[in-house]
């Protein structure tokens, strides 16, 4: 299936804001991202590549 870009920012954002809503550090995140999205063969292999690479900026900077 092809992705669209529509479709993996729209993931993105999703898997961001839910993760990024909750109190986690990131080695939890990655581990969620992995149990809750990776699964789910609705969300864009992309956009979770995206977000992962999102959060790990995020958490850098956040200092967590």
């Amino acid at each position: 299936m092809m992705e669209t870009y529509e479709q993996q920012t729209k993931d993105s954002n999703i898997i961001f804001t839910q993760i990024t809503s909750a109190d986690f550090t990131l080695d939890e995140a990655k581990r969620a991202i992995v149990m809750l999205y990776i699964p789910d063969m609705s969300v864009s292999r992309a956009g979770i590549s995206h977000a992962l690479k999102r959060l790990e900026q995020y958490y850098e900077r956040e200092g967590g």
